[in-house]
């Protein structure tokens, strides 16, 4: 006869429970994003967040739409992030240019977009570093950095 509800399988159905959540959150954030006409360029984790740098053609483009989401690395759901801005500077040979710093604005739950402009392309592919900034739910000042090739 059994006595408890769940019996030995307890552990193994909260594991269960855990994969089937962020399987779903998973596939929402994914569903999501092709909604927005988005494509992930880069992804990265970064202190307990899932940090994805997006454009509207899915490739570095000298003038796009750059979008950041946030989601916790956890259970997937996009989480709200404080004055986050994206910072881009080109690499031309062995120098680093200076960056452009450019407030994103908030485009939804977790998500920060705004419209760049590259501007003039010194080596061919050009490369860049985007470097990410923001401050998380502990008020702690973040930043996250891609480094990318425009071809």
């Amino acid at each position: 006869m059994w006595t408890e509800p769940w019996g030995e399988h307890a552990p193994s159905l909260q594991s269960a429970r855990r994969i089937c959540l962020i399987f779903c959150a998973t596939a929402i954030f994914c569903v999501a994003l092709r909604c927005a006409g988005q494509r992930i360029v880069a992804a990265k984790r970064s202190h307990g967040l899932n940090v994805s740098l997006e454009t509207r053609s899915g490739n570095i483009g000298a003038k796009d739409e750059y979008c950041v989401l946030f989601s916790k690395t956890d259970s997937g759901e996009l989480t709200q992030i404080e004055s986050v801005a994206l910072e881009i500077a080109q690499q031309v040979g062995k120098v680093r240019e200076s960056a452009r710093k450019i407030p994103l604005s908030q485009d939804g739950q977790g998500r920060y977009c705004q419209e760049v402009d590259l501007g003039k392309q010194y080596d061919h592919p050009a490369s860049y570093y985007f470097e990410i900034h923001y401050i998380d739910s502990s008020k702690k000042k973040r930043k996250c950095q891609f480094f990318l090739t425009l071809e």
